[in-house]
């Protein structure tokens, strides 16, 4: 299984939502999870949910996590 269907996956489970197409930086395309800090799922709940090594941009409050 790959790092991006593994991470998918991961998110599900517990109830993160993911969205499908992201074009990040270092030329990154694929899934990844936004982050609401003053409520839920907070950056720290998207590491903690995943063994999958993530990345994050940051935007804002808010981040952008996706699989390294």
């Amino acid at each position: 299984m790959d790092t991006h269907q593994k991470f998918v996956e991961d998110m599900e489970s517990v109830g993160i939502k993911v969205n499908k197409e992201y074009y990040g930086r270092y030329f990154y395309r694929g899934p990844a999870v936004n982050t609401r800090e003053k409520d839920w799922p907070t950056l720290q709940d998207v590491i903690r949910a995943t063994n999958v090594p993530v990345q994050w941009d940051n935007m804002a409050r808010d981040y952008v996590v996706y699989p390294k």
